[in-house]
């Protein structure tokens, strides 16, 4: 649990991926960000730049990669894996969807670069990166595994009309919507919360 508080912590700072400009900047149907959080590697790594198109939470499906607004006013990216009415379980660092686990496939290590800043200093950091397979889905994408945490275990729980519920990619430094917005975490995003989805290039690893 210290392992897991730690991790989160020193992510903090990185979690707003990217920075929304105002009103006009919400209309564009695209916009280029730059992510800023290792939350999303290996799928997205820090200081990757992605175009992301303006969406709505009728358009959006399990798996995409979405930017979204917290309570804070800060801006979020994550994967999105509960859709409305789903249930979400996480046993031992496995997602479970509806009762139905995500299978999870070994595909050697990764390496998450170190940070010397001086707020959140923190070591590189060498994970299991696995391949995750959402039920229902005919597409895989890489996630990374740093052992047993505290965050290895979440729920159930069942999401009510218009709740959404996303996980980072770096499985273990991430503070999505297993964590309450107190004091940094994500939580359940509602629809209104939904700003754009990510663009990316077709046969890409980032999927």
């Amino acid at each position: 649990m210290i392992r897991t508080a730690l991790a989160l912590i020193a992510a903090a700072p990185l979690l707003a991926a990217c920075e929304d400009g105002g009103t006009i900047d919400r209309l564009l149907p695209e916009r280029s960000f730059t992510i800023a959080s290792t939350s999303m590697e290996p799928t997205l790594p820090r200081g990757t730049r992605i175009t992301a198109e303006r969406v709505g939470p009728a358009d959006v499906a399990r798996g995409d990669i979405l930017l979204l607004r917290d309570q804070r006013g800060e801006t979020y990216v994550f994967r999105l894996v509960g859709l409305p009415g789903d249930s979400i379980e996480l046993r031992g660092g496995m997602l479970v969807l509806n009762g139905v686990p995500a299978p999870q496939t070994p595909h050697g290590t990764y390496t998450v670069a170190g940070s010397e800043a001086a707020d959140a200093p923190y070591p590189p950091q060498t994970m299991a990166r696995l391949g995750e397979t959402l039920p229902g889905s005919a597409t895989s994408h890489d996630i990374l595994d740093l052992g047993n945490t505290a965050a290895d275990d979440f729920g159930p729980v069942t999401l009510g009309r218009e709740e959404y519920f996303l996980l980072g990619d770096n499985r273990d430094n991430a503070a999505d919507s297993r964590f309450g917005p107190v004091p940094m975490g994500l939580g359940i995003v509602r629809a209104d919360q939904i700003l754009r989805r990510a663009m990316l290039p077709e046969g890409s690893a980032a999927r």
